[in-house]
């Protein structure tokens, strides 16, 4: 049967606006087989970035001279889900993830029971921990804050104001610091528990995920508006220029050497690929529909990046920066990480509550488990034979045995917890 088609023009309305109305539409047509036909302006970065993560099947062509959004109402966004999404595993064991009312988790890995909650700031959205383990950094998206939790009391030591809606801290890789963006006001706070205040650096158009060199020298924030990236200065907290890269840029991956640092463009459905000591693209690597979140094994041998609208891992073998294979995974690879020994890869099939497993060594899929609705961010435990998978619309955290290919528990994070 011919799908219906809706047509809407969002050109003249502002992005939040967009938005609401995408919403509205898909809310209304959910399950009817009607796809939305939305006229926007070129390079709709902004909106498109958001419909992909919220994992709507979205895509943009031409039609007529003009630029048009296709959204299809039969899929399984994460519309309303307010679960956990974000998890962090500590090097003593502990498992932190966010969960529904403005709280954490706290999961023991080996008994793989909870242990206690920690009330934050509104709408916790994602994590990182220090370097040194002492300090957790939650950013509130909603309070526009972000929230430090001191690890041996497992409480709020301090609160301190960002920019608006601040989703992705970076912790920095050689000392205890974090960097975070907000999209909103093309800003990064650098948050430090030691210092008063913090620093406000002023980046590209939609600033997204940074990410820091693991010698802890630069940091690299893409401008998924601008398609550039910001090169800033650690030593002294200040933004030095900008590079043009391709077409929406999102998220970064450095070489565990600091070489080279890979930033995946999500509207170009390729990867940039810089030196480090220049600061210059060097050049360009194909990738999947909608390339979004880049990966570097620790041995720094290969590459990879999620294709959020083509559902395969992109890969490519760092030496010659060549494209290797494409794996076909599961709907919509939200995000996936590799196993601390580089023989596994896991991925996050959001759009099909499933995970998959990967031999990174053959870059082969060996099994997919079924796991809670809406899978996302992944830790493991400190001997790496673990995985936890934060599944949000179920808000629980699956437990995976890695090596026996099998969920072994399936832990519920919610309110009676």
């Amino acid at each position: 049967m011919d799908q219906n088609v809706h047509q809407i023009d969002l050109r003249d309305l502002p992005p939040a606006q967009q938005w609401a109305a995408l919403q509205q539409a898909y809310t209304q047509l959910q399950g009817t087989d009607t796809v939305v036909h939305a006229h926007v302006e070129d390079c709709p970065a902004r909106l498109y970035i958001a419909l992909l993560e919220s994992g709507h099947r979205v895509s943009l062509v031409r039609e007529g001279g003009h630029t048009v959004l296709i959204l299809c109402t039969n899929g399984s966004a994460r519309v309303g889900a307010i679960g956990a999404h974000s998890i962090v595993a500590h090097p003593d064991g502990r498992v932190y993830a966010t969960t529904e009312t403005d709280r954490l988790v706290v999961l023991d890995a080996a008994s793989r029971r909870v242990r206690r909650s920690i009330p934050v700031g509104r709408e916790p959205s994602h994590l990182a921990l220090s370097v040194d383990g002492r300090h957790l950094y939650v950013a509130n998206a909603a309070s526009h804050d972000v929230s430090i939790i001191d690890t041996a009391t497992d409480t709020v030591c301090r609160t301190i104001s960002t920019g608006q809606r601040p989703l992705l801290p970076c912790a920095a890789p050689d000392r205890d610091c974090a960097y975070v963006p907000s999209g909103p006001d093309g800003t990064v706070t650098v948050v430090d528990p030691t210092e008063s205040a913090p620093a406000t650096l002023t980046v590209g158009h939609l600033p997204h995920d940074l990410a820091i060199s693991p010698d802890g020298r630069w940091a690299y924030q893409p401008n998924s508006g601008s398609h550039t990236v910001t090169v800033i200065d650690t030593r002294t907290r200040r933004a030095i220029g900008e590079m043009l890269v391709g077409l929406g840029p999102g998220h970064v991956a450095f070489t565990p050497d600091s070489r080279y640092a890979y930033v995946a463009n999500t509207l170009s459905d390729d990867v940039s690929v810089i030196d480090i000591a220049s600061h210059a693209v060097v050049g360009t690597i194909p990738a999947g529909l909608a390339a979004h979140v880049p990966l570097v094994d620790h041995a720094g041998r290969f590459g990879y990046v999620a294709d959020f609208a083509s559902d395969d891992l992109a890969v490519w073998d760092i030496r010659t920066q060549c494209l290797l294979t494409r794996i076909p995974v599961g709907i919509y690879p939200h995000t996936f990480a590799l196993t601390p020994d580089d023989c596994w890869l896991v991925v996050s099939n959001t759009g099909e509550a499933s995970v998959l497993l990967i031999d990174a060594q053959r870059h082969q899929p060996v099994a997919r488990l079924s796991v809670g609705v809406a899978p996302g961010h992944i830790a493991f435990a400190p001997d790496g034979t673990c995985a936890f998978v934060a599944c949000e619309r179920s808000n629980v955290i699956a437990a995976i045995d890695v090596h026996r290919q099998r969920v072994i528990d399936l832990v519920p994070v919610g309110a009676s917890r």
